[in-house]
């Protein structure tokens, strides 16, 4: 009777898992490329395993000036402008393994990314709603005190943004402020901690939407809302709710006013999945496409509002955006989702309408293959494909499509920097200083990508 009974149990539990359908798991983002390769728990590695420094012969000019070194550009006269960014990620440079943040790291990543003749490098300061800046409407991240949650909101003794800013821009280096923009909090690990001062988002998101605990999330076709012990990477916000896009407004109106900064950069603007979202603050809707391009104008008021915020502030400064790599599969490619019909994003409009200087596609596999050349879907032949189409949609503003930096062989990249060129963008962006570091491509960056400085291209 025993065995009986566990055998029904065992039929159940099998019918459970084959008719209830499961919510379509949530995309990969460069994020996975860190926690793959131990880069969210293992400490930096120690300064003379770092990459040699570049040879006497190249272009790169460093001027002793007493203790300090003071970094040239020499832009040559004539030269062709570039944009030429490098996404530096909070896992780049802090660790939650209990080794606190220093900034001498900050200075090391301008360092390089000078020699390496970048000229702008997209600084992550807002994660999952913390700050990697004295706050703020958000508090300290718990990463710069080494810990995945329990020191949230504690000083670390420095300002990591008001640090970098000084070292790139005494270096000849722009720095654009980069935010991930809906998600809220880390999965799996229970509710930040509270109090806290400034009150992280997940609290006063929770406290304040006016319906539910959990209405400001977004919610699955079956009307659940997304579980932030159960879910695979963020608990993200949804963006129909005009509350959460407020609080973003503070946020970004907050740093533009208080820093230095020659930009701001959004990342992960757009829905996590077509099975999203079907939460309180959506209507409903007869058909999937008006639902659809519903949600697109949800994500669109937060692209729109942070472009006037910005330029209201800072009329140089740039607005740029980390996009889908694929605006819409037209060569019927297996497998590859979109960004106007998966996550909402219509990435092409914004730079149709103005509503963002440029866009980044991001155009890599999440973890590079281990084989010369790269054997990945996201091959060569397909990112040129993707660089021409978005770039016969610019509407006179730029596309500076997103590399991996931590290719196998050094040519993988170099061959995507040259053919980005050859289609006429104006510029990439390196994906990221941590793959970049790992490999040890400084030299190869100096010498055969970027041979001498260049000028940013003129705002549109």
């Amino acid at each position: 009777m025993i065995f009986k009974g566990w055998a029904v149990v065992a039929v159940l539990l099998f019918l459970v898992a084959v008719l209830v359908p499961a919510a379509p798991p949530e995309p990969e983002t460069g994020d996975a490329w860190y926690v793959r390769n131990g880069f969210d728990q293992q400490p930096p590695p120690p300064a003379e395993a770092w990459p040699r420094p570049l040879p006497s012969s190249s272009p790169a000019t460093v001027a002793p000036m007493g203790d300090h070194f003071v970094y040239l550009p020499l832009v040559a006269k004539g030269a062709r402008p570039e944009f030429r960014a490098l996404w530096v990620t909070r896992f780049d440079w802090t660790r939650a393994d209990g080794t606190r943040a220093q900034p001498s790291a900050l200075e090391t990543i301008a360092e390089q990314a000078a020699a390496a003749h970048f000229n702008v490098l997209l600084f992550q300061v807002r994660g999952v709603g913390d700050a990697y800046y004295t706050p703020g409407h958000e508090p300290w991240s718990s990463r710069l005190t080494g810990t995945v949650s329990r020191t949230l909101g504690l000083d670390p003794g420095f300002d990591p943004l008001a640090t970098l800013i000084q070292a790139a821009h005494a270096r000849g280096l722009q720095v654009h402020a980069y935010l991930n923009v809906y998600p809220t909090w880390t999965c799996g690990i229970g509710a930040p901690p509270d109090p806290v001062t400034p009150t992280h988002p997940f609290w006063t998101f929770s406290r304040q939407n006016g319906i539910s605990w959990s209405a400001w999330r977004v919610y699955d076709s079956r009307g659940q809302p997304m579980n932030m012990m159960t879910c695979s990477s963020y608990l993200w916000a949804t963006p129909a709710w005009e509350g959460m896009r407020t609080h973003f407004f503070k946020v970004v109106t907050d740093l533009v006013t208080r820093y230095d900064l020659d930009g701001v950069h959004l990342d992960l603007v757009r829905y996590p999945g077509r099975d999203y979202s079907y939460d309180p603050f959506t209507p409903s809707f007869p058909d999937y496409e008006t639902r659809a391009a519903w949600q697109r104008d949800q994500v669109n008021l937060l692209v729109q509002g942070t472009y006037r915020i910005v330029k209201m502030h800072k009329p140089n400064a740039w607005v740029t955006a980390a996009v889908w790599g694929v605006y819409q599969n037209r060569w019927g490619w297996p497998s590859f989702s979109q960004g106007y019909s998966d996550y909402y994003q219509d990435s092409k409009r914004w730079l149709r309408e103005g509503w963002v200087d440029g866009i980044m596609p991001m155009i890599y596999p999440a973890n590079p293959s281990s084989n010369c050349p790269d054997t990945t879907v996201w091959t060569l032949e397909r990112f040129r494909t993707l660089v021409a189409d978005f770039v016969a949609d610019a509407g006179g503003r730029y596309v500076f499509p997103g590399i991996h930096g931590g290719y196998a062989c050094f040519d993988d990249t170099l061959g995507r920097i040259q053919a980005s060129r050859e289609l006429g963008a104006w510029g990439q962006a390196i994906f990221a200083h941590g793959p970049v570091n790992s490999k040890g491509y400084w030299d190869e960056l100096a010498l055969q990508a970027y041979l001498s400085p260049a000028p940013l291209p003129p705002l549109p």
